[in-house]
């Protein structure tokens, strides 16, 4: 039965030919983005990851955490799509991809510089940030709908989910078994 055998700990010898680096990849280019996604999202909205973390940092500017965590989700989410594109297979799916980085990119460079405006207290010196609700609830609203949407090229090209059972060797060691005792 092929397999790898570790010749040292940095590195590891496939038996089998070519070394395949793809649990790594999606683990690093698909999912890390993926669940940076999940963090950035929450902060947008509620501008921290949660109810612990918000308690920890009373204090600290709520706007310009939500309006970071927004600038970072799209650029997140555009990097998850120059990640993937290379996957993607099916019919339609590269073209889905496209379109919702382009959407992306236009979030980034036409509507999120509107979601808000830098203010200066004259008396304290300090510059801070304030959001313009309705523009930056619109782009959470539409960069949060790619983010869901983006999922389904992924999925229908095996990215996330594979459409085929995994491999049970004892179930097949016992029909092979099954098969020689009863057929011969």
């Amino acid at each position: 039965m092929a397999g790898t055998r570790q010749t040292d700990e940095k590195h590891m010898i496939s038996e089998t030919g070519n070394w395949n680096v793809a649990d790594s990849f999606s683990k690093v280019k698909i999912m890390g983005p993926m669940i940076k996604c999940e963090a950035y999202e929450d902060i947008a909205l509620n501008g921290h990851e949660d109810f612990l973390d918000e308690l920890m940092n009373i204090g600290v500017p709520t706007d310009e955490l939500r309006i970071n965590a927004l600038r970072r989700l799209i650029n997140e989410l555009i990097k998850l799509a120059k990640n993937v594109k290379f996957a993607m297979k099916k019919k339609g799916t590269e073209k889905q991809l496209e379109d919702y980085k382009k959407n992306l990119e236009k979030i980034r460079d036409s509507v999120f510089p509107e979601t808000f405006k830098q203010r200066t207290d004259q008396g304290a010196g300090v510059t801070f940030f304030v959001i313009e609700k309705n523009i930056f609830d619109f782009a959470l609203e539409q960069v949060s709908s790619i983010k869901s949407d983006i999922n389904i090229p992924l999925n229908k090209n095996h990215l996330i989910f594979t459409d085929r059972e995994e491999f049970d060797p004892r179930s097949f060691k016992e029909s092979i078994k099954d098969r020689m005792m009863n057929r011969g």
